[in-house]
């Protein structure tokens, strides 16, 4: 395998400095988890700064911390504590941190301002040197967050043109927000530097996606990636999971028992209610307390029967908005506890303090609910840290704002920014039956217990090795002279070849597939074309022999049905198998598929003879891009075994033999001499057709995206309109 070189702002390994001496201590984040195994590769290598200003060092210092760190393939970025200040608590922290998150910005003065900005700029070229003096000829790069969004494009202008690859572990915000930053294009233009950009979930794809057809930094494709000249970049998402058999095999451990039985013991004859999180302002820690209070007011039955243990680890508390908020929590925990509590119930255990892996498993194994309430949050894996430690006795509450809510949808998911929403999940949640709880967190468990964070990495490096595709000829929209030398040919011509498709080309498509049928203005305009006899038209679609018989046995016209599995030449009756077919394979990827069809709110099968569609058009996308990455995930060893081909078209995911295509079944008419050929398709399938074609035909795709077709048309109504252009026009 490649070498990989992983970059971050932290390394897995920090360095401190008491009494002169030097102390390493292991980072415990989900990224070092899950990146574990390609730091023990000795033919890797991970860049960072080591935690520790470089001020606070001698030169022998800053040797043994490279000697050090280099036994473990660790290279560190030495900064200075003005260096810290302006590029990690000022532009980082102070601006892309609260922007990022839909947090209001604070004033700041513009020289300051740009100081951070320069200083930004100036680190992250200091990184890009760092990993050039690094790289190896086929080098994978791998790039973390928002601390280096400049590096991926200061690579590549660089000249090392390696797979870059970067991921965002914060949310990206939407065009309107990011745009309030003067930078934002170059930002923006830096994440492009990458050959492949990650983000937890669809949204924050769909926000960058938009934000660079905002900023006219790239061109927009229909399939996620973007162009820029002669490459493309793509975009995807990858959830980032946890370690799931960690959490899970906690509470068995010795000291975890311990310790929660001690917990037990504090918290006796009470719900526990639990959260564990960074003191952030992003976490809206205050808003969790003040539904809370206002839970206990409204509720004074759960007075004495419930507590709220709230673990806020410190952090930047170099920066002053963070020890505000810190004393306030303290202050508001005291007055609750003040107000509601008696000597003997206090009802907040606030522990602003950073707690052991242990504690935290501890607590979550005994919670009867996780109070997961974040304005904004990339992914939150406290949430699923929960999921996985508690066995069977608690409730999740999660904000819809946390990226983590796309995935865990049986919790009880919450507006934020409204206190009866939290209020009213914490009464569902202390009252919910026990039979309910468990079906929910049994479910949640099933879906993080795949989603791991060694899958996370896996699944991105290995996405990141995959050849990139080069950007296909450039299509023209067929308008004016284009149009005119299509139609001009077309008259000219003694012998010519129509090769349609029907979904999408034809016809537009509708949420439900099975009210597609032609309508009698097409069928004539087809009729019209097939009475003139230098016409041969073919209908090449994906429906089945049945539909198109109903729908055009009574036109002279070819049919191919099932995407190039079976055909009926016109005014025959018979259909004819294009080549003999093994479809055995299909009582065994049945029932795989009715299962996601029925967890997927308006998805359907489709079975055909030779091929078995998954239709979403109509289904909740979150569900349907869900159950999509399981269905293929599950399926790949059958695929495999049978040899078959998974084909993702326009809201479909189609099941056949690879051998079946358009382009072969089309080669029966492409063999007689023609001398004018149209083929017009919407999807995946007409690729392979466009590209069987001769060099002068005349190849249309419908819609947006790259295509081997050589001309362009927006729509099917455009479809219609040229047809009946070429059809009824009269020409010398």
């Amino acid at each position: 395998m490649a070498q990989v070189i992983i970059i971050s702002n932290r390394l897995p390994i920090s360095v401190s400095k008491e009494n002169d001496q030097l102390i390493f201590s292991p980072s415990i984040g989900g990224v070092a988890t899950g990146l574990a195994s390609y730091a023990e590769d000795p033919a890797n290598r991970w860049v960072g700064w080591p935690g520790i200003a470089s001020d606070e060092l001698t030169s022998e210092d800053r040797e043994a911390i490279i000697v050090e760190l280099k036994q473990h393939n660790f290279y560190p970025i030495f900064l200075r504590s003005k260096e810290i200040s302006a590029f990690y608590s000022g532009y980082s922290n102070s601006l892309l941190w609260p922007l990022f998150h839909n947090l209001p910005l604070k004033n700041i003065d513009q020289r300051r301002r740009q100081n951070w900005w320069q200083t930004y700029k100036r680190i992250n070229q200091r990184f890009g040197e760092t990993v050039e003096s690094l790289a190896e000829d086929k080098s994978q790069i791998w790039i973390h967050d928002y601390q280096l969004l400049l590096l991926p494009n200061l690579l590549r202008s660089s000249g090392l043109h390696r797979n870059i690859g970067f991921f965002l572990h914060i949310p990206f915000p939407a065009p309107k927000t990011i745009q309030r930053l003067p930078e934002a294009k170059q930002l923006i233009n830096g994440m492009l530097g990458a050959d492949l950009v990650g983000f937890h979930t669809a949204d924050y794809v769909h926000n960058f996606l938009e934000s660079v057809k905002a900023t006219r930094a790239g061109e927009v494709n229909d399939n996620h990636s973007i162009r820029l000249g002669d490459r493309i970049v793509r975009i995807a998402q990858f959830p980032m999971g946890i370690d799931y058999e960690k959490y899970a095999a906690a509470s068995k451990s010795k000291t975890v028992k311990k310790i929660a039985k001690a917990y037990k013991k504090n918290y006796a004859g009470c719900k526990v209610i639990v959260s564990v999180d960074r003191l952030d302002p992003t976490k809206n820690l205050e808003g969790r307390l003040h539904a809370y209070e206002e839970f206990l007011h409204d509720n004074p039955q759960f007075r004495n029967k419930v507590i709220f243990v709230m673990v806020a680890a410190p952090s930047r508390t170099d920066l002053s908005v963070y020890a505000h908020l810190a004393r306030r929590l303290e202050a508001l925990a005291k007055s609750i506890n003040q107000h509601y509590g008696s000597a003997s119930w206090q009802p907040i255990d606030y522990i602003p303090e950073i707690q052991p892996f242990e504690n935290v498993a501890a607590l979550f194994s005994i919670a009867d609910v996780a109070f997961i309430a974040p304005l904004r949050d990339g992914m939150n894996l406290s949430a699923k840290e929960f999921v996985a430690s508690n066995h069977g006795r608690g409730v999740l509450i999660l904000s819809e704002t946390a990226g983590a809510a796309q995935e865990l949808q049986d919790a009880l998911i919450v507006n934020p920014r409204k206190q009866d929403s939290l209020v009213n999940a914490l009464e569902l949640a202390l009252s919910m039956r026990k039979r309910e709880l468990r079906s929910r967190l049994k479910r949640m468990q099933k879906d993080i217990a795949m989603n791991t964070v060694h899958h996370w990495a896996k699944t991105f490096v290995e996405a990141l090795q995959q050849p990139f595709p080069a950007p296909r000829r450039m299509m023209h929209l067929l308008r004016g002279q284009q149009q005119e030398h299509l139609i001009k040919s077309y008259h000219q011509a003694k012998k010519r070849l129509l090769l349609l498709d029907y979904d999408g080309s034809l016809v537009p498509f509708t949420m439900n597939y099975e009210q597609a049928s032609p309508p009698q203005s097409l069928l004539h305009l087809l009729g019209d074309l097939a009475a003139d006899p230098a016409n041969e038209i073919v209908i090449v679609s994906g429906r089945s022999d049945e539909e198109l018989d109903n729908w055009f046995s009574g036109l002279p016209i070819n049919l191919i049905s099932e995407h190039g599995a079976s055909f009926r030449n016109a005014n025959r009756k018979t259909w004819k198998l294009v080549k003999p077919i093994n479809t055995d394979w299909k009582s065994l990827l049945l029932p795989a598929l009715q299962q996601y069809a029925e967890a997927t709110p308006g998805a359907r099968i489709e079975i055909k003879p030779h091929s078995i569609v998954w239709h979403y058009r109509a289904a909740d996308p979150y569900f349907a891009a869900k159950n999509l990455v399981i269905i293929k995930r599950a399926l790949k060893p059958l695929l495999k075994t049978y040899r078959l081909e998974m084909l993702q078209g326009n809201k479909i995911l189609e099941i056949k033999n690879p051998q079946v295509s358009k382009a072969h079944a089309a080669q029966a008419w492409l063999n007689k001499p023609h001398d004018f050929i149209l083929a017009i398709g919407d999807d995946t399938t007409d690729e392979s057709l466009f590209t069987a074609l001769p060099p002068d035909s005349f190849s249309v795709k419908v819609g947006h995206g790259h295509s081997a077709a050589r001309f362009r048309l927006n729509s099917s109504q455009e479809v219609i309109a040229l047809l009946e252009e070429i059809a009824y026009s009269q020409r010398d």
